[in-house]
């Protein structure tokens, strides 16, 4: 498998910013961190292995992007600097991240964002509000409203950056067209420490409501939120991305040689 580890300075951040890749073809997959996590957090935790196969035969090429949840939505004073650098942290990876990937990589279609726990949360963010950059997620275990992380601070910025704030009001239909053309993965355990499945529900209902292909999948209590859970899960989806899943009453391949490609 060729790996490679990328560095460089984003002006969005004004700081260095790291990521690695994995693969040399393939439909490009986003992978984001849980939270507080680190670009090398994915392989560490056996999801690389467990994406080996589909990585190797060219189906996905996987690009584990850096974090900055601990100066955003972690960090320890509660203000409007959350939604301030949770957006200059999109502004990286839309504006700079894939810009290089472009450059360096020769990345030429649209991504699939893909995250476990916080990881989802941000892949959902990525899919829904920017489609020009992202046509597909897988959302493992994921938290989209925030309030109670945050001690119930809420402004402008927070609403704007949680799924289950502005997902309701996504009425453009211009936006709402590009979305159409997408499809994502909502899916949770049933075990423990499970404790955002209601929030899981919700987002999947909002976006079936608006006509956006959404595949909401519970396991069952034996599956926690845990790595071991999301290791399984990956395996589980990557053949059916590959070999098609349903999409407006046909099938749809989301990876591998046969996908469909949106070039960015």
């Amino acid at each position: 498998m060729q790996i490679n580890y990328h560095k460089f300075f984003s002006h969005s951040l004004g700081q260095e910013f790291e990521l690695k890749s994995y693969g040399a073809s393939g439909k490009p997959v986003m992978v984001f961190p849980t939270s507080c996590g680190r670009f090398f957090d994915y392989e560490s935790r056996g999801m690389i292995d467990a994406l080996s196969e589909f990585i190797e035969s060219g189906d996905i090429r996987v690009f584990a992007v850096d974090g900055r949840d601990g100066e955003s939505w972690y960090k320890p004073v509660r203000d409007e600097w959350i939604g301030i650098r949770h957006g200059q942290y999109e502004a990286c990876i839309t504006g700079e991240v894939i810009p290089f990937l472009r450059r360096n990589c020769g990345v030429t279609e649209k991504f699939m964002a893909t995250g476990n726990s916080f990881g989802a949360f941000h892949s959902a963010n990525f899919f829904l509000k920017h489609p020009d950059h992202f046509d597909s997620a897988l959302c493992l275990s994921g938290v989209y409203h925030l309030q109670a992380e945050i001690g119930g601070y809420f402004d402008p910025g927070v609403y704007f950056s949680e799924p289950l704030s502005y997902a309701p009001g996504l009425n453009d239909e211009a936006a709402l067209a590009k979305l159409r053309e997408g499809y994502i993965v909502i899916a949770h355990g049933l075990g423990a420490w499970e404790t955002f499945n209601d929030q899981a529900r919700a987002l999947a209902e909002i976006i079936g409501a608006k006509g956006i292909t959404c595949w909401y999948d519970r396991w069952g209590p034996e599956w926690p939120h845990d790595w071991q859970t999301w290791v399984a899960q990956v395996k589980k989806y990557m053949p059916l991305f590959r070999d098609g899943v349903n999409f407006r009453g046909g099938t749809l391949r989301l990876t591998g040689p046969g996908r469909r490609i949106n070039p960015l």
